[in-house]
């Protein structure tokens, strides 16, 4: 739409959530100061968040909540489609919709069932925009062109790693979620499960414990997707925060094994409770990435062996019947002790493959 000056107006959704605030304090007669002190801030802060220099975080979105109305959520899925807009021309890898077709897993997304097979280029086209949700080139790049990097990831160095490809895999998460119902968020809740989570690792069966293991992260507040990776897509597992304010995880069972499984589930729990606040801006924080895939794997692996039973493990050595033994003793499935041995140079990678529970798909 043009404005009689000439100048292209933004649609709504890449307005800053500061454009939102003015009007309600408008509608209030609150001045700034006064904003500032409702939300516990300066002036100076208050003033940053209204010209949209200063990004909503989560405290900052309780606060408005609190302060103002609205939700949380509200709040911070304003925050994530302005920031998502702001992606600047020259960093633009997906710059016509040639290029976005060409990056997509199209032949798997069709196998998956995500997109019906397309009859033209046009269909085809249509199809894309309709399964990422957009209407447009410039829609897709601001709200999925940066979505790998607003995630915490686990990849593997034995893929090649397409962006395009992965931002399909978390946009299926999305959809396959969006149905959802969870709980408030409740970092408490969720550690409180973890109990619950060791004792599924024993079920054989995925119909058995998916469900409940669902169910217990939606207690606390957390949708949770099983997604399969398309080719070229090497994420084995990511944790975002969703345009809703919700906490996401999904995790692309790609080993079909129970101790991939579960490690990557616990590492991507693990980012939830330790790197919450830092998540949407995780290349911005004092903590680096590597820190923070050090700090998760090794809260997935104290989940799996607590420090307590850590140099009983490192003794164990390449025998069953002590390793079966020692999975009962500290609750969770062979398989897990498995994989922590063979991550720890006890035993071979080829070793004690009978334990690990082998997963299959259906489709």
């Amino acid at each position: 739409m043009m404005l009689n000056d000439g100048t292209v107006e933004k649609p709504d959704w890449v307005s800053p959530p500061g454009h939102t605030i003015v009007s309600i304090l408008e509608e209030r007669e609150l001045t700034v100061e006064q904003f500032a002190h409702i939300i516990g801030h300066s002036a100076a802060v208050a003033q940053k968040i209204l010209d949209g220099s200063r990004a909503i975080d989560v405290d900052l979105a309780r606060r408005l909540a609190r302060a103002i109305g609205a939700s949380e959520n509200f709040w911070m899925a304003r925050e994530h489609d302005y920031r998502a807009s702001l992606t600047e021309p020259e960093n633009v890898r997906v710059s016509s919709l040639d290029d976005l077709i060409g990056g997509l897993p199209l032949s798997d997304m069709q196998k998956f069932g995500w997109i019906e097979t397309p009859r033209s280029r046009g269909d085809q086209i249509a199809e894309c925009l309709n399964f990422f949700g957009v209407s447009s080139l410039a829609q897709w790049q601001g709200r999925y062109e940066n979505a790998f990097q607003q995630a915490a990831y686990r990849r593997s160095t034995a893929y090649a790693s397409c962006e395009v490809s992965t931002t399909a895999w978390l946009r299926q998460g999305e959809i396959e979620t969006q149905n959802d119902k969870v709980s408030d968020w409740s970092p408490k809740a969720l550690e409180s499960q973890i109990p619950q989570f060791r004792r599924l690792t024993w079920y054989k069966s995925p119909e058995l414990f998916l469900p409940k293991l669902k169910a217990a992260l939606a207690e606390a507040g957390v949708k949770f997707a099983i997604v399969r990776a398309p080719k070229g897509c090497s994420a084995s597992g990511a944790v975002r925060i969703l345009a809703d304010g919700t906490p996401h995880i999904q995790v692309s069972f790609r080993y079909l094994s129970d101790d991939q499984f579960w490690f990557s589930l616990f590492h991507e729990i693990a980012h939830l409770l330790l790197h919450y606040d830092k998540m949407p801006i995780l290349e911005n924080t004092e903590l680096t990435e590597e820190q923070c895939e050090q700090e998760a794997n090794e809260y997935a692996a104290q989940v799996i062996v607590p420090v307590s039973y850590r140099e009983e493990l490192l003794s164990l050595g390449g025998s069953r019947f002590p390793i079966i033994e020692f999975a009962k003793k500290v609750g969770v499935a062979p398989g897990l002790i498995v994989g922590q041995l063979q991550h720890e140079g006890i035993i071979g990678f080829n070793q004690m493959q009978r334990l690990k529970r082998r997963f299959r798909w259906t489709n």
